[in-house]
């Protein structure tokens, strides 16, 4: 099971948006813009991008904003894991709530592994879901403050989502990166 601290993974979020806030606050704007068109089909191959960009950041390098249509490289992947894993999530949401938020990781897993390296959208999911299941109530709650984080800028009137929305990206990779620092490598047989 992944330890997850939420605490870290807010305060580490708050860090780099503040280390590079020009990048992360146009990237965070260009993948819900461009994410949300034809009707949110291409949100997958965006945060596919922007998780590459964060990975090339953790590498000590400088991300640039070309760097978030990097994810158009993985297409396919990229929009599988997408939609499947949105329906799958939203599908959860629709169960009463609660089933939603406790699957809601498997989203930003899925495109963390195709962002890094996985060439089948299918496949990431198959690979995230027992780290998903293995680490439920503290990924669910990581998730759910870090999303919760992500919305509070729409108090004000929608103009601070501009920094909120950072944050939680931000921090659904960093949920991602905690978690699968437990799987199998790429190719490897997921369990169920």
């Amino acid at each position: 099971m992944a330890s997850i601290d939420i605490g870290s993974t807010l305060s580490k979020s708050i860090a780099r948006l503040k280390a590079n806030p020009g990048f992360h606050i146009i990237s965070c704007l260009l993948v819900g813009i461009i994410g949300s068109a034809v009707f949110g089909l291409l949100q997958g191959p965006m945060m596919v991008g922007y998780f590459k960009a964060l990975e090339k950041e953790d590498r000590g390098e400088m991300p640039e904003i070309g760097d978030v249509f990097k994810g158009f490289d993985d297409f396919v992947p990229a929009l599988i894991a997408g939609v499947v894993g949105g329906l799958v999530v939203g599908i959860g949401f629709m169960l009463c709530l609660i089933p939603g938020i406790l699957i809601l990781p498997l989203f930003p897993l899925a495109l963390y592994f195709v962002a890094k390296g996985e060439k089948d959208g299918i496949n990431a999911l198959k690979r995230a879901w027992p780290l998903v299941k293995a680490s439920l109530v503290p990924a669910a709650l990581a998730a759910l403050v870090v999303g919760l984080v992500g919305y509070v800028g729409i108090i004000l009137c929608f103009v601070g989502v501009i920094l909120t929305m950072p944050i939680a990206m931000i921090g659904f990779y960093l949920i991602a990166k905690q978690l699968a620092e437990e799987a199998p490598a790429a190719g490897a047989p997921a369990t169920t």
